[in-house]
């Protein structure tokens, strides 16, 4: 573990150092540059920078610093990904980070906004770390599964009927929710006056969270599925479509947390995110809760950044 003592520990008022001290406990290597942190793991690189935003004011408040977590990949592992519709696919078991291009950088990528006055790190923290130190690892453990045709891990979900109800309870103020043994649906409005597509909208994103469908590589968790009711005939153009929203999503802007990763959706050539919490994140309080939030904003963002590419439901 390296840590250069004269680094502020905490670049932007970021407790950076929460961080160190919780990779000390790992058999990764740490290296501080500046306001970044290098980690070193066997075959690859984890990235974490702190960045301030050119605009720090916004709608939802002032920002106070933007993480960016890179992973980049081993490079015979990305030279797999030279086809878009690989990674797209690929992405769909992505857990916490997504697999994204950008100027011919193939890279695991995740992304957090942080404001002046939130009071989040409790959920924030965990979020980061499990990127940094699990979210590329996952996806290439899913991906030697899939290729190797092996079992995926069955463990149950830490997710109960009692979870789902609790996000329910705070999901049902601002949507149209149900909450079951085995997770939650809630459709989310993306034009004034529609409320559901049971009544005949085509306004209404789906917001999903499913315990009940474990990660080939992590086994038990909550597999959370935000499906866009927008459709894209051309497969080539989804795949682009697609992969341009997990790009614009590293951007340091006034954006919902990126842990996860826009992919093909189950509906009919839509666009989707997935996020995937494994069972070591249950014990956070309000995770499922705040990840539905996040949802709902991603949604109407993702329905603007659509309708500017000239894709609308």
């Amino acid at each position: 573990m390296f840590f250069n003592k004269k680094s502020d520990p905490r670049p932007l008022g970021i407790p950076l150092d929460d961080l160190v001290t919780a990779l000390a406990a790992t058999t990764l290597k740490v290296k501080r540059e500046d306001d970044s942190l290098i980690v070193k793991h066997r075959t690859y690189s984890t990235r974490v920078d702190v960045i301030r935003p050119p605009n720090l004011e916004t709608e939802n408040g002032p920002i106070k610093a933007v993480i960016q977590i890179r992973s980049v990949l081993p490079q015979e592992v990305a030279a797999m990904f030279k086809k878009p519709e690989l990674t797209v696919a690929m992405n769909a078991m992505a857990s916490l980070g997504a697999l994204t291009v950008d100027d011919e950088m193939i890279f695991v990528g995740s992304r957090l906004t942080m404001y002046q006055d939130e009071r989040a790190w409790n959920i924030q923290f965990p979020l980061l770390l499990f990127a940094i130190i699990g979210s590329t690892d996952s996806l290439i453990g899913a991906m030697r599964r899939m290729f190797g045709r092996e079992r995926g891990e069955r463990t149950a979900s830490a997710w109960t009927e009692n979870d789902f109800k609790q996000v329910e309870g705070s999901l049902s103020k601002v949507s149209v929710c149900n909450a079951g043994e085995c997770g939650l649906t809630a459709e989310f409005s993306l034009r004034d006056g529609a409320v559901s597509a049971a009544d005949g909208d085509h306004h209404t994103a789906l917001w999903q969270l499913i315990g009940d469908q474990p990660h080939p590589d992590l086994g038990g968790g909550l597999f959370c599925l935000l499906q866009m009711p927008h459709t894209v005939a051309d497969e080539t153009r989804l795949n682009r479509v697609v992969m341009q929203l997990n790009k614009m999503e590293m951007a340091a802007h006034d954006l919902p947390p990126h842990f996860g990763a826009w992919c093909r959706g189950k509906m009919d050539n839509n666009p989707a995110y997935v996020s995937f919490l494994p069972n070591a994140l249950h014990s956070t309080a309000g995770i499922a809760a705040n990840t539905s939030i996040w949802a709902l904003n991603r949604a109407q963002w993702a329905n603007a950044m659509l309708a500017s590419m000239g894709i609308r439901t």
